[in-house]
């Protein structure tokens, strides 16, 4: 099931685009990776996007820095919306839908002209694919060893910073040879570094770390101190990043375990950290590394508190 430009195709392998696609051609496009919750209320089905402000704010900037006509927010959101309901009409029986989906929105230049286009005009691809809902976590169920992951780094071809760099393009060479090359040393996690040789972000994910020595200066385990590069680092501003530091950039702004700030990280700096974990839209907070049973009942019950707002 695909969405093009308003249009719904049952068949997800339609040929929609000529070899001059601009997409194809120039990598002239932008993409979101977005998740959609299923919400029940008196026995009827509906679908929501949480995060679709920071999906939208991002891919805004994107197609005015890109020179694209705008794209409103409205209709775009409905046209996601009507791509799961051509898929799961009303009617359909409330036990047969019990997943959330992942679209995939595409937005590119109309076709025209070599590297230098002769339209801003903007066209759009929707594509979903069903995805389990997230799971609440029960922090006595979790084995410190079972979860620590095997993370790598990749730094043959560097993220540079730029204007452009904290949206999602479809350019994404780097992220392809790192998970090539994550996949090939049979790790589970790869950081992909910047040109300075630092952390810019994970191979689909943005990267926090424990700061160092935060529990020792403060005395006090209950506490959590998390930095993340910033957007100078090269790496692309993720939509759950970005809601993690409206909710909890500010000490005890919602939740007093948990503090995040942005900060240059380097790999000695990931390699020393007790607690290394990354996010993106679709898997909101996954825990990489993790050395302590107390850190892990702190990061279990925020991380359920906040899947929340994934909740129906």
């Amino acid at each position: 099931m695909l969405n093009h430009n308003g249009k719904i195709y049952q068949d997800k392998n339609k040929l929609l685009f000529s070899a001059q696609n601009r997409a194809f051609c120039y990598a002239d496009a932008l993409f979101e990776t977005i998740r959609i919750i299923r919400n029940i209320k008196n026995n009827r089905i509906n679908y929501s996007i949480p995060l679709w402000k920071y999906h939208f704010e991002r891919l805004s900037k994107g197609m005015e820095n890109f020179g694209y006509d705008r794209l409103e927010s409205d209709f775009l959101k409905n046209e996601i919306l009507k791509t799961i309901f051509s898929i799961t009409p009303l009617n359909t029986n409330i036990k047969e839908r019990k997943n959330d989906f992942k679209a995939r929105l595409t937005v590119f230049r109309s076709e025209g002209g070599l590297y230098t286009p002769i339209k801003s005009s903007s066209e759009f691809v929707i594509t979903l694919q069903k995805i389990d809902t997230l799971k609440h976590f029960d922090s006595d169920n979790f084995d410190i060893k079972k979860i620590q992951k095997r993370y790598v780094f990749f730094d043959e071809l560097p993220l540079f910073p730029s204007r452009f760099s904290v949206f999602k393009k479809v350019d994404a060479l780097p992220y392809v040879l790192a998970g090539k090359y994550r996949k090939e040393q049979k790790a589970d996690e790869v950081f992909l570094l910047n040109n300075e040789n630092r952390i810019a972000e994970a191979g689909a994910a943005n990267v926090f770390i424990l700061k160092n020595n935060f529990s020792n200066e403060n005395k006090n385990e209950n506490k959590l101190h998390f930095i993340t590069p910033p957007a100078s680092e090269g790496g692309v501003m993720g939509t759950m990043r970005s809601f993690l530091l409206d909710n909890y950039q500010n000490s005890n702004q919602n939740n007093p375990e948990i503090y995040i700030e942005e900060k240059s990280i380097t790999k000695t700096e990931v390699n020393q950290a007790e607690i290394i974990f990354t996010t993106n839209a679709v898997q909101s907070i996954q825990i990489i590394k993790i050395k302590t049973q107390r850190q892990i009942e702190i990061m279990i019950k925020w991380i359920n508190e906040v899947n929340l707002i994934f909740s129906n």
